[in-house]
């Protein structure tokens, strides 16, 4: 109730007198309900994140499969979908402009693949 006419712009005061409770029980009545909303929204980011990623691992499974063929368009596409897991899970947030860690080495092997398989 109290972050309900919180939420009406009544003042803190305005709340603990009409609901008959002092003002720091208020605020902590506000402050539990807003950690409970929180944890409720991480709740569901942190499902769409899951059901997300699956999607990514049905996808790269498959573009796998045919750059084992030898259908070598199909690394640009597990390159995309590393890159948006890489976002989803925050793996790319080095601090540094441009690093991009043990992705930008993967990037280096399959292009070396891509290279020897232009050779042959």
């Amino acid at each position: 109730m109290a972050l309900e006419l919180r939420a009406k712009r009544m003042s803190i005061r305005a709340i603990a007198d009409k609901l008959g409770v002092s003002k720091s029980q208020v605020q902590r009545d506000i402050e539990k309900e807003l950690q409970a909303a929180a944890e409720r929204r991480k709740k569901i980011a942190g499902l769409i994140i899951d059901l997300e990623l699956a999607k990514l691992d049905a996808l790269e499974k498959e573009a796998w499969e045919h750059i084992h063929a030898g259908e070598l368009s199909a690394i640009d596409r597990v390159l995309r979908s590393m890159e948006r897991r890489a976002k989803l899970l925050g793996l790319d947030k080095t601090g540094e402009a441009g690093d991009t860690g043990s992705l930008g080495d993967l990037v280096a092997v399959l292009e070396q693949m891509r290279e020897a398989q232009r050779g042959d």
